[in-house]
């Protein structure tokens, strides 16, 4: 490898190591930006961690490195000990011997562990291939990715900035009757709010009528080919049907399935833990390909994570927190078209059947953002 091109997850855990640190307030830490690079040859690289909060002693926090898709002795070098800080002192340089090969990787990553006062932080750094970090990748919350990746560009984005959602971007699609598939809700515009760069959805149940809110880009934002990152939490519970999906810009005119489907993300409310991918088009007739992947613990409602398609003329793959899990062989007419957005969270319906006495109301999905590059 010539290069370390990929992204290094950044597990801290910090544990309160001595008695004398009583009066020492660590309320969190930010990474400085480094250059991580990967030569011929053994190379160290410097991590600089900002420790935010009031160090009155003091104190010394242990850590180790754990392998990722990165492994020992062939991408970076094990290494454990402790990290001592004194009074005052406001940053932490961590050394990292990286190892060289004649290899080029997409994705290597590994963890620091660290310890101080049981509380779980989650950071992470992208590396770009002019060697720069560009993105923080995992905070305490969840999974993020890139702004950039090698050879493509940002073609559109909505980080949910401001209080409202952005008209020039969505239109809200309104009413009930079960939108083909016996669904209970009534969407309303109502039932979304834009707060603290957010958007959130909300599944509300009432006296007979269940609300939520479904928004789409058509006619507005539309794409072809790319990849496509959204970040998102999920909701969960029996009868509860997010999804994240895209449409053919022609469905007013050939129609559905003609027009093409893209799910890039749905979630069954009583499987918590997995999403679908799948692909509804047309060959000589009706056809889909779907495929799924699940969480090896908790759920998808306990922290962002972020879903993507890679779509080109001849595949497209699906990945959740940058991990391939299918891919599907996209040579079809449908997908030769313009595709907009749609977000929604349905209740009810052919699919997950409807709620029962265990859903709790209301249910949330919140997103992030979403970004195309091309």
């Amino acid at each position: 490898m010539n290069k370390l091109i990929g992204y290094i997850i950044v597990s801290l855990l910090l544990v309160s190591c001595t008695e004398d640190d009583a009066s020492t307030t660590i309320t969190g830490f930010s990474l400085d930006p480094s250059s991580i690079s990967e030569g011929n040859e053994l190379k160290t690289q410097v991590v600089v961690i900002n420790v935010i909060g009031d160090i009155r002693s003091d104190i010394s926090i242990p850590y180790y490195l754990k392998e990722g898709t990165a492994k020992f002795g062939v991408d970076v070098v094990e290494a454990s000990g402790m990290l001592d800080l004194t009074a005052n002192q406001t940053s932490i340089n961590l050394p990292i011997e990286i190892v060289g090969d004649s290899f080029l990787e997409l994705t290597e990553s590994f963890s620091i562990v660290l310890n101080y006062e049981g509380k779980d932080y989650n950071l992470g750094l992208a590396v770009n291939d002019d060697d720069t970090i560009e993105e923080i990748l995992v905070d305490q919350d969840g999974f993020y990715t890139s702004k950039n990746y090698p050879s493509m560009q940002l073609a559109f984005s909505d980080e949910f900035t401001g209080t409202q959602l952005n008209e020039n971007f969505w239109t809200y699609e309104l009413g009930g009757g079960g939108w083909g598939n016996n669904e209970l809700q009534h969407y309303t515009n109502s039932n979304s709010r834009v707060e603290n760069g957010q958007l959130l959805i909300t599944a509300k149940d009432g006296p007979g009528n269940y609300t939520s809110t479904r928004i789409i880009t058509k006619g507005k934002v539309k794409i072809k080919y790319g990849r496509i990152d959204v970040r998102a939490k999920l909701p969960k519970g029996q009868g509860i049907w997010p999804a994240i999906w895209m449409l053919g810009e022609n469905i007013s005119t050939v129609g559905w399935p003609a027009c093409g489907e893209i799910d890039i993300m749905e979630l069954l409310g009583h499987e918590p833990n997995r999403v679908y991918g799948t692909a509804h088009y047309t060959n000589g007739t009706y056809q889909y390909s779907s495929g799924s992947t699940s969480l090896s613990s908790g759920d998808f409602s306990d922290q962002f994570h972020v879903f993507s398609i890679l779509w080109d003329k001849t595949a497209i793959t699906w990945y959740v927190d940058n991990k391939p899990f299918r891919t599907f062989n996209s040579t079809f007419a449908a997908f030769e078209y313009e595709f907009f957005f749609i977000m929604n969270v349905a209740i009810g319906g052919n699919w997950p059947g409807s709620p029962n006495a265990s859903t709790v109301f209301p249910q949330e999905m919140i997103v992030d953002y979403i970004r195309v590059f091309q």
